[in-house]
């Protein structure tokens, strides 16, 4: 070899072993990036080199940061190299293939881990994650595994373990599909299985529909926040802030509880704009695979986004919204306010069952948002046994709000055709008009010196009865949200939210609370956000910090206080 060839070669393998040095140290840092929790640093540097560890690592550092594709991209390009390295990006590919709900390729890569890697703690791991993911699934789910896995075993393992799991139609045509599908079966399992479902009253022993399948361990769930930004010195500006900031206390706090679990938030600015709910919806849940959406804030795109909802099969609390018409053929968007029906509807049980009333009157503001109150008030009163004789729902603002001419008639003096001795009177006045008809009734009531019981929407709440002859009589009004001061729980959440946040918790802030844990706590229950929607159905007797949640098998939070007004002594 000549001097000139020996020189080229000697630098060459100078060179090759000063770079695979280099990118050794490379990879070696990124990975103490990884290790410290610093995924986009890490990224940085592993995105720069295409060697199979920092392939891997690129993988496993966007798992981490939620981005299950692009993890898929890296893992798949490790290869031809060590057995731990290629079997533990084959359980992260795995573990992505689970976020992404591809719930047929999470199960065939797990068996193969688990029967063939000669790794021992990946080997390990695979098995108990396929364990608990072949019981995980709900009968959709696993449907669709059925039909995705290419490995009969699996098949075998997605049958056995729906026994007791679903129903019996069901797990009779999960198991025919599986001898259906299956070539050269093994059929020395099959007795047992069908010993189990020939037997209907021992099947029944098995099957408990209201016990919901654990998760694997690690499972994340992540709450999409769709919430209006208002400007620093807007008087909004704090309803966005605290309903925010009780929402991550809540998140914070299911956090620290849980180390098998954890929920993560994604937040999204809806503005007032109604055209703005399309792009959040498709963001929320193609970027960032929502299970649930809290928010918005306002009717409008609070009812475009429900569209989205229903289209996705995500559920969305509103927090705030009372309308009655925001759900309407909607089945995934549920209510934490109570709608002003269900206020109406809480009135008249009130009114008949708990005060003794029979015979009662109705007085509102046609088109006002106190209309559906006053139409469910008349059709639980009757369903009740008790009698709605005077019935006024009219366009109040054509007479000046002068009620005078309805009122009179609540007086038997006046009303001498029928006579009636009305119990109480309904009166849901709502909106920027409530006090100016909550005074022409209090002014016509107290020219006629009449006892009759008010029956009120939450408006009546500030009534001052001590300027008026009317200072002793009794005045019921519904009430939502309501924060109990003297509350050990409430005290300690305001402390906690003084220390994170630096500021003192407003109602909405408690509100926030409540909505994410709502949420929290049914996939706490049902584990696999399959069930959410089912799982909100049948979420019941919570007692939040500012209001109840009982849902009771409807979308809109059927609890509602009845307070009576006490005047100042």
């Amino acid at each position: 070899m000549s001097l000139m060839k020996r020189l080229i070669f000697t630098t060459l393998i100078f060179f090759v072993s000063t770079t695979s040095a280099l990118f050794a140290q490379s990879v070696q840092t990124g990975i103490e990036f990884y290790e410290e929790g610093n995924y986009e640093r890490a990224l940085r540097i592993f995105d720069d080199i295409d060697l199979p560890e920092s392939n891997l690592f690129a993988g496993k550092s966007y798992f981490a940061l939620n981005n299950f594709l692009k993890a898929k991209y890296y893992l798949n390009k490790v290869d031809n190299t060590s057995d731990d390295i290629i079997w533990e990006a084959r359980y992260t590919k795995a573990l992505a293939d689970f976020q992404l709900k591809n719930f047929g390729a999470s199960l065939d890569a797990l068996y193969n881990i688990k029967e063939n890697s000669r790794q021992l703690s990946v080997r390990r791991e695979a098995y108990t994650f396929y364990r608990d993911l072949i019981s995980y699934l709900s009968l959709d789910q696993r449907f669709k595994a059925f039909r995705a896995v290419d490995n009969d075993s699996v098949r075998l393992n997605l049958v056995e373990s729906a026994i007791g799991s679903v129903d019996l139609a069901s797990a009779r045509s999960l198991f025919s599909a599986y001898k259906n599908a299956t070539v050269d079966p093994d059929t020395t399992q099959w007795s047992s299985i069908e010993s189990v479902l020939d037997d209907s009253a021992r099947y029944r022993q098995r099957y408990n529909p209201d016990q919901f399948p654990d998760a694997p361990d690690g499972i994340t769930y992540n709450i999409g926040v769709a919430l209006p930004e208002f400007h620093l010195e807007s008087s909004e500006f704090e309803i966005s802030q605290h309903l925010y900031f009780g929402i991550q206390l809540a998140i914070e706090k299911f956090n620290s509880e849980n180390s098998d679990k954890k929920a993560f938030i994604t937040y999204r600015n809806t503005d007032a704009l109604a055209s703005n709910a399309s792009s959040i919806a498709n963001d929320m849940v193609w970027n960032h695979d929502v299970d649930a959406i809290i928010g918005p804030l306002f009717s409008e795109v609070a009812a475009e986004l429900s569209k989205y909802a229903e289209l996705y099969e995500t559920p969305l609390l509103t927090p705030l919204a009372n309308s009655d018409n925001l759900n309407l053929n909607h089945n995934y968007t549920y209510q934490l306010n109570p709608t002003f029906a269900i206020q109406g509807k809480k009135m008249a049980q009130y009114a008949i069952n708990t005060l003794g009333y029979d015979t009662l009157a109705v007085i509102a503001e046609r088109g006002s948002l106190g209309e559906p109150s006053a139409v469910a008030f008349l059709d639980e009163a009757r369903k009740l046994g008790g009698e709605v004789v005077r019935y006024y729902v009219e366009d109040l603002a054509s007479d000046g709000y002068d009620i005078s001419e309805y009122v009179q008639y609540f007086d038997p003096e006046v009303d001498t055709v029928f006579n009636y001795n009305i119990d109480a009177v309904y009166a849901p006045f709502t909106g920027n008009i409530a006090q100016t008809l909550i005074s022409s009734l209090l002014t016509n009531l107290e020219a006629m010196q009449s006892e009759i019981t008010i029956l009120g929407s939450e408006e009546w709440e500030t009534v001052d009865l001590d300027t008026r002859w009317l200072s002793q009589a009794e005045i019921y009004y519904t009430k939502t949200f309501e924060v109990n001061e003297d509350s050990p729980i409430n005290q300690e959440f305001t402390s906690s939210f003084r220390l994170r946040f630096d500021t003192e918790p407003n109602k909405f802030a408690y509100i926030g609370y409540d909505a994410a844990n709502v949420l929290l706590e049914t996939l706490k229950r049902v584990k696999n956000p399959a069930y959410l929607r089912e799982g909100l159905e049948g979420f019941n007797n919570y007692r939040g910090l500012i209001t109840g949640v009982s849902f009771r098998d409807t979308q809109i939070n059927q609890e509602v206080k009845v307070k009576k007004a006490t005047s100042e002594e």
